[in-house]
């Protein structure tokens, strides 16, 4: 009985401790910030994984080749700065990287993504909350707010990070872990 009475207080005091870390209130754009600090590891394993000897490979004539795929991450992520610099992103002005090296490719990326942190760190929740554009030219494609957009962004290059995943196998990489142990990270 004493056994059971300290092992159900021992998850009692893990439950509160563990609802101190996870109920504390927190804005949508501390939650971001946060977000972006937890996946940025997940996305230097996933481009680390990336065989630099089969880069033109690709899954199907429609796809990107490996480091089409790569490039993407250099691009979206440059695209954090003007719009939450400015208000505004045009995608006609973005340039990929003319570096066909991953590691100089996932270094672009990473120092953006610190960039990008930095930036929104220092903003306020009213500018955060303000509007931004994403446009193509003349054409706008997208209005929303900041914040919405930056989720958009972030949302958007997890997804190329889990296409990328899947190029990994076939051509001759290893899946890291990402959300938890992949069959190529299992002993």
């Amino acid at each position: 009985m004493c056994r059971d009475f300290i092992g159900i207080s021992q998850v009692y005091y893990q439950s509160k401790v563990i609802a101190q870390i996870f109920i504390r209130q927190m804005t949508d754009r501390e939650f971001f910030l946060e977000t972006l600090a937890d996946e940025k590891p997940r996305f230097e394993r996933a481009l680390k994984a990336v065989p630099s000897d089969k880069l033109d490979y690709r899954p199907d004539d429609k796809s990107r080749t490996a480091l089409e795929l790569v490039k993407v991450f250099a691009v979206d992520s440059g695209t954090f700065e003007p719009f939450l610099k400015t208000g505004v992103v045009d995608f006609s002005q973005i340039q990929s990287p003319a570096s066909d090296s991953v590691s100089e490719i996932m270094a672009m990326f990473l120092g953006q993504l610190d960039n990008t942190a930095q930036l929104i760190s220092a903003m306020s929740e009213d500018d955060w909350a303000s509007v931004a554009k994403m446009m193509m030219g003349e054409k706008e494609m997208w209005k929303t707010i900041k914040g919405k957009m930056a989720w958009g962004l972030l949302l958007d290059l997890i997804h190329h990070r889990g296409q990328l995943s899947v190029y990994l196998r076939p051509m001759g990489g290893k899946v890291p872990a990402i959300y938890g142990p992949s069959a190529d990270t299992q002993d």
